[in-house]
């Protein structure tokens, strides 16, 4: 086959061009070289903020569990004052983990090679041999726990170890009305979701953007679900997947990118502000009932805003967020540039009556995760497309994010979806191009300006 000109890329792990937002072209190395892969955990995951649990998780003084950040394993700890604590999972002596439980309750944390102990505020505490070893000369606050900085917000845990980066919701900027709404929950009220016990791990043979873009802002690949749409997986019983298909109220479709971050979202934009609340639950009365209440509270609690159905999006770089109605994140762990852990967190409302919470609970394992109906078909799509970047015959040409370009508008079409707010409407690879764009930007590689793309 011959090669095109007009879209060939070089394919080296030094090109300046393996991103071309503008053309909407990517080029497969991102997904398949090594140096690429290894610059990534230092500019991307090492210089963001990171998803690494729920404050529901760790209750009580002195919980625990256990939590990764990019490729750093880390211990996520209530400590004995209340305060929530991130910690490299790594001895400061040999460099062992000093947790091997995924959860528990525990006042200190002890290496099982050589006995140094470590408070849960990460302070060195336990030092064996200290008087007749280092003669008590050794500084014990500079061999505490590597610690990282941290933010709660409505609560979700955050935490990064670059002291460089800018706070959490200057990173966010506008995407803090996306992430705030998704973790209100049904009722609109703040901190209104607890998880379900446990996360949810499983391993796929994918690249980690792949899932990550998806998440963004992929609504181009509803042929892949064509046989959850005829068995029907919707909340009210009906065919389809989401309640959202059988609403009868009128709505926009908008992809929702913020570039100055590479957050992305999702959503339906109703015309009407107090639109009657949709039967989701109807096989379960009693279920239905609490969400209808749900609903109309929070229409009364967010006013014009209630017109926004938040189905889902990414915070840079990996996070996955689903929504509306079925709560959950999910955070994309990077291993090697062909594998992936990814490891999900379910939510329900915290204040919803048991039967309502066992329901949820029911529905999400049955459409999320890799035995449930959605996710195989995902895992298959990004598997079989690492296949096709690591192509030998199809190196030259890169990935094809075209769709829809030149469309998108800044704060529309309403103002409070934020200024830093790109939106295009309908089926597009608008929210791809912006996730590759920030990317790109943080890889130190050079792009073209954004205002290129600018609606006509």
């Amino acid at each position: 086959m011959a090669k095109d000109k007009d879209v060939n890329m070089k394919c080296n792990s030094n090109d300046e061009r393996l991103v071309d937002a503008e053309a909407g072209l990517v080029d497969r190395t991102v997904f398949t070289d090594q140096k690429i892969f290894e610059r990534e955990i230092t500019e991307v995951f090492g210089k963001s903020w990171l998803f690494v649990g729920h404050e529901s998780q760790i209750p009580n003084s002195d919980d625990f569990f256990l939590s990764q950040a990019g490729r750093d394993a880390v211990v996520v700890t209530r400590d004995s004052d209340g305060e929530v604590q991130v910690l490299l999972n790594v001895c400061t002596h040999r460099g062992m983990p000093v947790c091997r439980y995924d959860q528990g309750n525990a006042k200190m944390f002890t290496c099982p090679y050589h006995g140094w102990t470590f408070s849960n505020k990460g302070d060195l505490t336990g030092l064996p041999l200290a008087k007749e070893g280092y003669c008590d000369r050794l500084d014990r606050k500079q061999w505490g726990l590597v610690k990282a900085r941290v933010t709660c917000y409505y609560g979700s845990i955050w935490a990064t170890f670059n002291d460089e980066v800018l706070p959490f919701e200057e990173t966010l900027g506008d995407m803090t009305l996306m992430l705030r709404d998704f973790l209100q929950g049904p009722d609109g009220e703040d901190d209104g979701l607890e998880v379900v016990d446990g996360i949810l791990k499983f391993e796929i043979h994918s690249n980690w953007k792949l899932g990550a873009e998806n998440s963004a802002g992929d609504l181009y690949h509803d042929v892949s679900h064509n046989s959850v749409q005829r068995v029907g997986i919707a909340l009210s019983g009906l065919r389809g997947r989401h309640a959202w298909n059988a609403d009868k109220h009128t709505f926009k479709t908008l992809n929702v990118a913020y570039p100055e971050g590479g957050h992305a979202a999702r959503v339906n934009l109703y015309d009407d502000e107090q639109r009657e609340y949709h039967s989701q639950w109807s096989q379960i009365p009693e279920v239905d009932d609490y969400f209808r209440e749900a609903h109309d509270a929070r229409q009364k609690r967010l006013g014009e805003k209630g017109r926004l159905l938040n189905r889902g999006g990414i915070v840079f770089p990996s996070i996955a967020y689903n929504s509306a109605n079925r709560w959950q994140i999910t955070l994309a762990v990077p291993r090697s540039p062909g594998r992936t852990e990814m490891w999900k967190w379910y939510f329900v409302p915290k204040k919803a009556p048991q039967e309502v919470k066992d329901a949820l609970r029911h529905y999400l394992l049955r459409y999320g995760g890799p035995s449930g109906m959605v996710e195989q078909d995902d895992i298959e799509n990004w598997a079989s497309a690492q296949v096709g970047a690591q192509s030998l015959a199809a190196q030259h040409l890169p990935m094809n994010y075209m769709l829809h370009m030149g469309e998108a508008k800044w704060a529309w079409p309403v103002p409070w979806l934020g200024e830093g707010a790109y939106v295009d409407e309908g089926v597009s690879e608008h929210a791809q191009r912006v996730f590759y764009q920030r990317w790109s930007e943080m890889m130190g590689h050079p792009v073209r300006s954004r205002g290129q793309e600018e609606s006509k």
